[in-house]
């Protein structure tokens, strides 16, 4: 896979900075503190301030384990409430931002409230049968995670909700935001391999850029400072 990228010279105002954040990362590189430095890093590109940051936890995962059910939901319950609480001491700390424009949501907050989940999960599903190559990068992305149907799907589930936020079919809370101009999601990490294919090949639908703001096809990875442009990377 060929990156091409660059850094975001000034953010707009008017729109929203959406941290997915991964349960095994919040004591890593998606720590209260490390969200703190990321939200450091764009603070440097506002000029007026007029965005709201959602934290979305993707908890979703881990009942996909052989687990009792109540456990993982005891776990991860914990984990959420810890890092939330802890992000919400430094935010009030720094004194810089305004508290109520920091939104804490779940997955599923997405799944329940948009009426697109379910058809582009379908649409997904039937592509991961068909399609060699989307199947191809699903499995690469699993890593050294089991290759079964609970794992597979959640990865499925993703790339419909991250299609979802860039697309706009989902509302999130506002606080300074009022157009909604744009929708930046900021990930530390490797570009996602099957979401880019299926934004490539236009496997779901999309709308025209002109309506959806600057961002609507890219993810940005604050610790290169690089925004990545779906239709500039290279699959292999």
């Amino acid at each position: 896979m060929t990156l091409k990228g660059k850094d975001i010279n000034k953010l707009p105002t008017d729109g929203y900075v959406i941290f997915p954040l991964s349960m095994s990362r919040l004591q890593g590189d998606q720590s209260p503190e490390k969200c703190m430095e990321y939200m450091a890093v764009l603070d440097d590109k506002i000029n007026i301030p007029g965005n709201d940051v959602v934290f979305l936890y993707t908890n979703g995962l881990y009942f996909n384990t052989k687990e009792f059910a109540y456990t993982v939901r005891k776990r991860t319950t914990q984990q959420m409430l810890a890092h939330r609480n802890a992000l919400k001491r430094l935010i009030l700390k720094k004194g810089t931002y305004m508290p109520g424009a920091f939104h804490f949501l779940p997955f599923d907050y997405i799944i329940l409230n948009s009426d697109c989940f379910q058809p582009f999960f379908e649409a997904l599903y039937k592509l991961y049968k068909k399609n060699k190559d989307f199947k191809k990068y699903l499995l690469e992305a699993l890593g050294e995670r089991e290759p079964c149907q609970a794992n597979i799907d959640f990865m499925l589930e993703e790339i419909a909700v991250g299609h979802i936020i860039r697309e706009h079919l989902i509302d999130f809370p506002k606080t300074l935001v009022k157009k909604d101009k744009f929708r930046l999601i900021v990930y530390p990490g490797p570009v996602f391999k099957p979401e880019i294919y299926i934004w490539q090949k236009r496997l779901l639908p999309q709308e025209s850029p002109k309506k959806l703001g600057r961002y609507y096809n890219a993810t940005y990875d604050p610790k290169k400072r690089v925004l990545y442009r779906f239709d500039e990377v290279k699959l292999d």
